[in-house]
């Protein structure tokens, strides 16, 4: 009975060492043995060393559920910690990301009402370039119209000094009938010249119809000769009066067309060499800013992830040492419920404390 005595001991002692598992099993096997020990005891042993041993054993079971209670909170707080730490980084990178994209949004529609500007600044310089063109075109072929008309005017008092000096002299039938040829030539040139006039308001008929007429004559009517070469004069100061009109009249129009030709190029230069080019800057630049905001948007979102990844984890972990903790409280519990047994089964085998 002394060895039976001495192993039970010995078994308990080496449980309270933590030596033994701490599980059900083990708890129930040393139960089994106390039980056995109270049926077969005499009275002479001293039951007081087991009860101080099974004492022992249970403060060591409560000291390891208090130092498993205290580890616990001691995690507990520090899960508080880095979970309120995680989701202050989920709420600055969200509230980050959220003023990104306000400020990627505003950039994109400025770098729109850009691009739109240069189309419009493209359009504008096309329809000024073509408006050139024509104006410039337009003042060639009023320049050729000009010309020619003013040509026709000098021509025809070309013609008109030649047939006033030819009639001049005419002094007697002997001379008209020596100019006779000459004044029919002048008088078809005349018509010719004056003829292109027309449009003018010239009103030449009669007076080719008097040279015809004094050609044709054997006499000289001194008179009608004079009014014919009076009529020339006027006809010809009044074709002197029309060029100087038509040029001055030209001169007014060409700088008045000179002037809009020069407007238009400054505003051909000023969008060409001025305003596409800042545009274009202006976009460049903003284009850069853009994609650096994206950039910084792109590595908030990463940011963001990498906090709710780690959140998710660390709420993930707690659990699993929740779990962990719960099931080893569990376990201590078990154990000083089963040593509380033990003493209750010596109770009813008559042993108790002194």
């Amino acid at each position: 009975m002394k060895a039976f005595i001495t192993l039970s001991l010995l078994y308990l002692t080496l449980a309270n060492q933590g030596i033994l598992s701490a599980t059900g099993e083990s708890v129930h096997a040393f139960q089994s043995v106390i039980v056995g020990l109270s049926e077969v005891a005499s009275k002479d042993f001293n039951f007081q060393q087991l009860f101080a041993a099974l004492d022992e054993l249970a403060e060591s079971f409560k000291e390891r559920k208090n130092e498993e209670n205290a580890f616990y909170e001691q995690e507990y707080q520090q899960y508080q910690a880095d979970v309120q730490y995680y989701q202050n980084q989920i709420t600055d990178y969200k509230n980050k990301i959220a003023q990104l994209e306000v400020d990627v949004k505003d950039l994109t529609d400025e770098r729109s009402r850009l691009q739109q500007f240069l189309t419009e600044a493209k359009q504008d310089l096309y329809d000024a370039t073509k408006l050139f063109n024509a104006k410039e075109a337009q003042i060639n072929s009023d320049k050729s119209v000009f010309t020619r008309q003013f040509n026709e005017y000098a021509d025809t008092i070309a013609v008109l000094d030649q047939a006033i000096a030819l009639l001049n002299e005419v002094k007697d039938e002997t001379s008209l009938l020596q100019k006779a040829e000459n004044i029919k030539e002048v008088s078809q040139k005349m018509h010719n010249h004056l003829k292109q006039l027309s449009s003018k308001r010239v009103f030449y008929q009669p007076l080719v119809k008097a040279l015809t007429q004094i050609a044709q004559n054997n006499y000289v009517d001194q008179e009608n000769l004079n009014k014919v070469i009076n009529y020339m004069n006027q006809l010809r100061q009044s074709l002197i009066d029309g060029q100087t009109s038509l040029q001055n009249q030209y001169d007014s129009q060409s700088k008045l067309q000179q002037d809009i030709l020069s407007e238009i190029q400054a505003k051909i230069t000023g969008i060409r060499d001025v305003l596409i080019p800042l545009l274009q800057a202006e976009i460049e630049t903003k284009d850069g800013e853009i994609k650096a905001l994206n950039a910084i948007l792109n590595d908030a979102r990463i940011n963001l992830a990498e906090a709710e990844d780690n959140l998710s984890a660390t709420q993930n972990r707690w659990i699993e040492r929740t779990a962990s903790h719960n099931t080893l409280i569990q376990q201590y519990d078990n154990e000083l419920l089963a040593i509380k047994d033990a003493e209750n089964a010596l109770k009813k085998g008559g042993i108790f404390r002194q």
